[in-house]
């Protein structure tokens, strides 16, 4: 396909199409185990778990898109201007974590790392939501940075990174069945 002729909607639709259901399922498991862990653990919870939570949603995504024998990359959807714009945003919030880890590190508080990884990883919906041409992605987004800012706030002190964490798994379950299907783009 040459991306250089093509209309915005025509972009769009082949973006959505090679998009994938199985990504917030991943962001579902991994914020929900970690709500689990930092609830057991508490502040004995590792530095790192959070990171992981943070970034193991796209991994996840490719297993279970695997296992459920759908492809989980078309090689050529790369070239598509929607999800080069996604990728130049990711390098974005890469940019911004550092931030968030100075900090947590400089307040002496994990939850504040929690937070500022479940707001930063939910950014990645925006532009999702954006290329999709679908509106679900930006409110799963602002629901997210809400429930999490409230979770922080309201929460107690003992469960506070669990609750942060939960309020992030809370917001998939409203993305796996709000955002459009890829097979929605073929119609």
């Amino acid at each position: 396909m040459d991306y250089s002729t093509i209309s915005l909607a025509e972009a769009r639709r082949d973006y959505l199409a090679g998009c994938t259901t199985a990504m917030p399922i991943g962001g579902l498991i991994a914020w929900s185990s970690l709500a689990i862990a930092a609830y057991l653990l508490g502040d004995r919870l590792p530095s790192y778990v959070p990171f992981v939570a943070a970034a193991i949603p796209f991994p996840l995504a490719m297993i279970i898109d695997k296992a459920r024998g759908q492809p989980a990359f078309r090689p050529e959807g790369r070239h598509n201007p929607i999800t080069q714009l996604f990728m130049r945003f990711i390098t974005v919030v890469a940019l911004i974590i550092p931030f968030v880890v100075i900090s947590a590190d400089a307040a002496r508080n994990l939850d504040l790392l929690i937070l500022g990884l479940a707001i930063l990883a939910g950014m990645m919906w925006v532009p999702h939501g954006w290329g999709a041409d679908d509106p679900a992605g930006f409110i799963h987004f602002v629901l997210r940075a809400l429930l999490c800012y409230a979770a922080y706030l309201l929460a107690p002190d003992s469960v506070r990174g669990a609750v942060i964490a939960g309020a992030a798994a809370l917001t998939y379950v409203y993305a796996i069945t709000a955002m459009k299907k890829p097979a929605s783009a073929r119609h």
